[in-house]
């Protein structure tokens, strides 16, 4: 990876800077999304000109959208280092993605019910109020990890993109094998189709919950990786950065003419143009010294980005207990509330958040990597390797 991704051997861990930037920009992002929401808790539109806010109601989505390009991204560099090999193979990589994985998701998945079941779990004409209406069957969701499909948003509503995430992982070694064997064109071409097919077909369906088209933008993250690597036969002056602008404008133009409900409802149609923005991103930060590596790889994104997982794990529940025991009893107006979930609650949240790593999510993690300097990586929306 120009000079940081260390011994090409295929077996050491491998952590980018910048890489981890990104995810803690996704996961900011979400945050702040779910923040203006919780904030936000009344039956009307908010007005004035805090309104613009609620396109990051579209933005939150989007953002997962990155996650899943970054994790198709790290967990294809360690296969194209080691020649085409997946170490291990598909039984030692599903065990590597559950230990990895699964630990601080039920460690999450208990906090949210033990919160629920005692602090947070009256309606409060909140965001929140969707995740307390817990039944048996969404609690057996939640851990055989089908609740992208059923009981969507209960007992915590950003749990859904796990599940997703993870059903995405099944069809990893298969992607392997097609890559080395038919050619990365016709692997992210046909994923794409097939997953763009049958997202369309999907919708109005419950499955359509499972955002099918996160396969699709999984392989742009695994095209990312390959166009990093010295040997990638692409143009040098192949313009990335145009391709990122004018995916990040034509998202950004079909966003405001929709409108930002009814984006939400074209979210197939958004997700491929942020995939082609994560994908242009992640080529060019990967130059030394260019713009979007030094900004990606600024050190407080850098920090946070390394234990992103568990601020999306449990982000939204301490939203909810920042709001109902703090903001609330203030009787605050919109704009206060607002100021005050972004200025304390949002910088407290990142705070337990990295208490939560330390105790659920580090022991977990593979050894680090052992390049002076480079760094191990942490997650996707879900984590990678």
């Amino acid at each position: 990876m120009n000079g940081t991704a260390g011994p090409a051997s295929g077996k050491e861990r491998v952590y980018l800077r910048h890489v981890e930037g990104m995810r803690a920009v996704a996961a900011l992002v979400v945050l702040f999304n779910h923040g203006y929401a919780q904030s936000w808790s009344q039956p009307h539109d908010p007005e004035g000109p805090l309104s613009l806010f609620r396109y990051f109601m579209v933005l939150g989505h989007l953002a997962v959208s990155v996650f899943i390009v970054i994790s198709g991204f790290c967990l294809m560099l360690p296969v194209l280092r080691a020649g085409g090999e997946l170490r291990g193979g598909a039984q030692q990589f599903f065990r590597r993605r559950a230990r990895r994985i699964l630990p601080p998701y039920y460690s999450a998945l208990a906090l949210s019910l033990l919160l629920i079941w005692t602090v947070i779990g009256e309606p409060t004409g909140t965001l929140w109020d969707v995740a307390i209406q817990i039944r048996r069957t969404d609690v057996i969701s939640h851990l055989l990890l089908l609740h992208d499909v059923f009981g969507t948003g209960r007992i915590n509503y950003a749990f859904w993109s796990i599940a997703t995430e993870c059903q995405i992982y099944l069809f990893f070694p298969l992607l392997v094998w097609l890559w080395f064997r038919r050619g990365a064109a016709v692997t992210v071409a046909g994923t794409l189709a097939v997953a763009y097919a049958a997202a369309i077909a999907c919708e109005g369906t419950r499955l359509d919950r499972a955002q099918v088209q996160f396969l699709g933008l999984f392989t742009l993250g695994m095209l990312a990786a390959a166009l990093t690597q010295p040997a990638a036969r692409v143009p040098a002056r192949f313009p990335w950065a145009l391709l990122g602008l004018a995916s990040a404008a034509a998202t950004a133009a079909l966003t405001l003419h929709w409108g930002w409900k009814e984006a939400r409802d074209h979210f197939v149609a958004l997700d491929g143009l942020v995939g082609l923005v994560a994908l242009s991103l992640l080529v060019l930060s990967s130059r030394e010294e260019s713009a979007a590596r030094r900004f990606f790889s600024w050190k407080p994104f850098a920090v946070i980005g390394a234990f992103s997982y568990s601020l999306y794990l449990v982000h939204a529940p301490l939203l909810q207990l920042f709001w109902q025991y703090l903001l609330r009893p203030a009787g605050l107006a919109f704009e206060a509330r607002f100021a005050a979930i972004v200025l304390v609650g949002m910088p407290a949240i990142v705070g337990a958040a990295y208490l939560f790593h330390r105790a659920f999510e580090k022991p977990f993690m593979s050894a680090p990597a052992k390049a002076p300097g480079e760094l191990k990586p942490g997650l996707a929306a879900s984590p990678s390797p």
